[in-house]
């Protein structure tokens, strides 16, 4: 593999379980529980690695200009490298309510709640809101290369290939 990672977001969430829904990702008032309900409050931190397979560069794609003074890169879409959650949850930073004579909510049910709430941010698409801080970090990095190659007064311009979605 040769990915480039330039631009990392952390999202955080509040997965919430409710034990009187089925769907158990809705959160009521607290003063609408009911008796023999379970509640739960975990936050969720997702990390989120974007970037390039750099795979999809052809030679086409990396240009010198005639008079060398700047190298033109022209870039996939970025995509998600890498991805995941703390699977280690404080366990003063959960919410935990339960009402009558009900069970507390078990560790499973936390860990099953952290992994549907990680899926459900994966669903979303950060992309067009994380793109030009890609390019931008995309152009540092080459610059950094290019530069330490001895081309210290050729700039780098990166522009995007057809396709891109916005």
């Amino acid at each position: 593999k040769a990915e480039l990672v330039t631009t990392e977001v952390r999202v955080r969430k509040l997965a919430i379980y409710d034990s009187s829904k089925h769907e158990k990702f809705v959160l009521k008032d607290p003063r609408t529980w009911k008796y023999g309900e379970r509640k739960c409050i975990v936050p969720v931190d997702v990390t989120i690695k974007y970037g390039y397979n750099l795979q999809d560069l052809t030679a086409d794609d990396v240009k010198l200009t005639e008079d060398s003074t700047a190298v033109v890169i022209l870039m996939p879409e970025p995509q998600v490298i890498d991805s995941g959650y703390e699977a280690k949850v404080e366990t003063a930073s959960v919410v935990r309510m339960s009402s009558g004579l009900r069970d507390k909510i078990s560790h499973e049910e936390v860990d099953r709640l952290m992994e549907k709430t990680y899926e459900m941010v994966m669903k979303e698409n950060f992309t067009s809101m994380v793109s030009k801080d890609v390019e931008n970090n995309t152009r540092v990095v080459i610059e950094g290369i290019v530069r330490s190659l001895g081309m210290k007064n050729t700039a780098v311009v990166v522009l995007r290939k057809e396709g891109w979605k916005e």
